[in-house]
């Protein structure tokens, strides 16, 4: 059985590692110097050497006559590591072995010396699927490890990891390899293997492998086996599926020229022909994405063919980057999880895409209140204070309106400078909670202005009354945090269109006296103290 080129190719130096530079200079150094850890983790996405690099650290720290860090290969130890008959290279697979009897089994063993080598190197695999039994065990091991014990744990989900663990660990991060690294190798290897190539099928392999060079040596070996050793741009777009390529830039150039009707019959046929909607979508996205930085930048990493990103270059100078940014976020949202062979969502992204956005409106959410004088939208009331304003118990149904309720003064209508500041703000009061809803640090000031009934305006500062003490006393916390206070500020001078101070207080009658009333009409209350009973304490219970 011939060896699969993933593991006949392996690395066996850090110079051989492709595209962790940062890495591999570090551990060569320590090696060289002799500062070499009694534990590190190794943590990255799949395929980007973490094992690799854990047995070459191995070796290095055992070899007889390491070159500047590196292991030679050639002696006794390091033979023996590549041919994984050293009885000092210990491997274990957490996946399979990650309960607390397999820890202190190795716990168990880790004080015996070792046999021929200077350190006993333990690799553990996928660290993070490790039931906390036995990182708990692991813990103990590496808070007091032997000193010929070496640790080397590897990762793809650091984050799954405790922070126990990591903070008693060297930590390297392993980056996804670029598809211009992935696709150099794959030349070596060609080379190597005596396998006809041309650059469009190696970078096609290295974009499919998404920066893994063990995918991207899987996906090439199957290459060479499908196509007898000849590998051609055409032979491996139909392998991996990618001959919607060719359609996804076209209908990113009829993005960039608004051809709605030439963009919605290129997906009618790409439907009918069959393919897969998905790697068009995907497709898609690539493309804008790469003339989204053509257009910024001037380069794109993303491994397209020199006619490609021709091709590419003209849409970016044809369109906008806000147009293109606008039809990446448009192609994102298309959602093709429900139904894969529904075109629905990639046309309404197309159209999307090609049409101009409607003009945002200039004036806020109007109201009746809005619409007639002062005097008539808010009716004198004879019972409240000559300042307040109470607010409606019901408003009117408007319409929807942006974030920030209010307009700058120039854009809004005769009627609405007109009014008093207090009809304003009454007028206005629901698209100022609406605006606020998800500002807060701590506690959303949308949710805690729901309390304000009442409101005083005098002297350029606006009091904010509440009917219970604990909205009021969360309020005036949240407005302690200076973006949360900023943010109010604004949001009331935009409607105003004024600057206002901002105070809080209790409205009449509000929090205790209302809980004292409210217990003593309380029939319960009643009937337990004609039994004897004593209130000794009342708690404010708020109705959501």
């Amino acid at each position: 059985m011939s060896e699969v080129f993933y593991r006949k190719w392996r690395p066996r130096t850090f110079g051989e590692l492709v595209g962790q530079d940062v890495v591999t200079q570090t551990l060569s150094r320590a090696v060289a110097l002799g500062r070499v850890s009694h534990a590190y983790l190794f943590c990255g996405p799949r395929g980007t050497g973490k094992t690799s690099a854990a047995r070459i650290l191995a070796k290095a720290a055992n070899c007889l006559a390491p070159d500047e860090g590196e292991p030679d290969n050639t002696c006794a130890l390091c033979v023996a590591a590549n041919e994984a008959r050293s009885l000092d290279l210990v491997e274990i697979d957490a996946a399979s072995n990650r309960g607390i009897d397999d820890i202190r089994n190795l716990s168990d063993k880790i004080h015996f010396t070792p046999n021929e080598s200077r350190f006993r190197v333990y690799i553990i695999d996928e660290v993070h699927m490790l039931t906390e039994p036995a990182f708990n065990a692991l813990l103990k091991t590496l808070e007091e490890p032997p000193g010929h014990a070496i640790f080397i744990l590897a990762t793809t989900e650091a984050h799954k990891v405790p922070l126990t663990i990591v903070s008693r660990c060297q930590r390297y991060d392993f980056r996804r390899i670029s598809a211009a690294d992935v696709s150099a190798k794959l030349a070596e290897l060609c080379a190597a293997e005596e396998v006809e190539y041309d650059e469009e099928a190696l970078m096609l392999i290295a974009r499919a492998a998404a920066g893994s060079l063990r995918d991207a040596e899987n996906l090439l070996e199957q290459a060479v086996v499908s196509y007898n050793g000849v590998l051609t741009g055409a032979s491996l777009r139909d392998m991996l599926d990618m001959g919607g390529d060719v359609h996804a830039l076209r209908l990113v150039e009829h993005v960039a020229a608004g051809n709605v009707k030439e963009g919605l019959a290129l997906i009618d046929q790409f439907t009918r022909d069959g393919s897969d909607l998905r790697h068009l979508l995907a497709g898609v996205i690539e493309h804008l994405r790469g003339a989204m930085l053509l257009s910024a930048v001037g380069e794109t990493p993303l491994g397209f063919s020199e006619e490609t990103i021709s091709r590419l270059r003209a849409v970016a100078a044809e369109a906008p980057l806000e147009k293109l940014v606008a039809a990446l976020k448009s192609f994102g949202k298309a959602d093709m999880r429900r139904d894969a062979f529904s075109p629905l969502p990639l046309e309404l992204a197309l159209v999307e895409s090609c049409t101009e956005p409607a003009p945002a409106a200039a004036i806020p959410a109007a109201t009746p209140a809005a619409a007639v004088p002062a005097r008539e939208a808010t009716p004198p009331r004879p019972h409240a204070p000559a300042q307040r304003q109470q607010r409606p118990a019901a408003s009117p149904v408007p319409r929807p309106a942006p974030a920030t309720p209010a307009a700058p003064v120039d854009s809004v209508s005769p009627e609405y400078k007109s009014m008093t500041p207090a009809t304003r703000l009454e007028s206005q009061w629901r698209e100022v909670v609406r605006a606020l809803r998800h500002v807060g640090a701590r506690y959303k000031l949308g949710a805690l202005l729901r309390d304000c009934k009442e409101w005083d305006i005098q002297d350029g500062v606006i009091t904010l009354k509440f009917a219970h003490s604990s909205h009021m006393e969360r309020t005036e916390e949240e407005l302690g945090n200076a973006a949360s206070r900023d943010e109010l500020k604004q949001v009331l001078s935009k409607t105003m269109d004024d600057t206002y101070e901002i105070r809080l207080a209790l409205s009449d009658g509000a929090n205790g006296a209302a809980n004292r009333s409210a217990s003593s009409r309380s029939y319960l209350v009643r009937a337990a103290q004609q039994l004897g009973a004593t209130v000794t304490s009342e708690q404010e219970v708020e109705t959501p």
